[in-house]
């Protein structure tokens, strides 16, 4: 009699559910004890202040703020969605964790970076991971097997294409509703570091990932 292995429902590597579980932990901490919103005003980037005070650790900590439990949902949804692919191709051992956080990390803060010095006299709040989550979105978009998708890829044209109609419109309509300000250029801005980053990322360090 033959055995069949069922496979698990649910696959996503653990360094993306314990960030989309983090995401939602830190909010539930934020909405508990930063009830007057000053956590936010003192953590979150301003553009202006940035410059003008040098805040720049408010590029790191706004990653960990959101507005509402919609705005936290969305950004651990979509993490947990893009950043599989992600995780997964850098690895599941403590290394390969470590080295999904930092390019998350680093999509996100690089984001922030753009943004404000696209737009240095903005005197706007700015929170949430999205710059961040984008960038995983990017970089998972252009994930194959053992190998890079062109930017000509019909999949990875489709999702750009699809991406930055989403953001423009929301420019227009508010899609999250009480999440603070919310920059759609930070999007589009995380998007694209992903999308172009990534495969510098795999060769410097996951070159054995091309040889598959």
């Amino acid at each position: 009699m033959n055995e069949t292995t069922k496979e698990p429902f649910f696959t996503a590597p653990w360094p993306a559910v314990v960030l989309s579980g983090l995401i939602l932990a830190l909010f539930a901490l934020q909405s508990q004890f930063d009830t007057n919103g000053d956590l936010v005003y003192m953590l979150g980037l301003n553009p202006r202040l940035l410059w003008k005070y040098d805040t720049f650790y408010a590029l790191f900590t706004t990653l960990f703020l959101h507005g509402s439990w919609i705005h936290a949902g969305m950004n651990a949804a979509l993490g947990l969605a893009f950043a599989s692919g992600v995780a997964r191709v850098f690895g599941t051992r403590i290394g390969g964790a470590a080295l999904f956080y930092i390019y998350y990390l680093f999509c996100g803060v690089l984001a922030g970076v753009v943004y404000c010095a696209i737009f240095p006299d903005r005197n706007v709040l700015l929170i949430g991971a999205s710059g961040a989550i984008s960038g995983l979105m990017g970089a998972a978009i252009r994930i194959g097997p053992g190998y890079m998708l062109p930017f000509t890829d019909r999949g990875v044209m489709g999702m750009t294409i699809a991406w930055t109609a989403i953001n423009i419109l929301s420019a227009f309509i508010s899609i999250i509703p009480a999440a603070g300000t919310i920059a759609w250029e930070v999007h589009l801005i995380g998007y694209a570091i992903g999308l172009l980053t990534i495969g510098v990322w795999m060769r410097l360090f996951r070159p054995r990932f091309f040889s598959l």
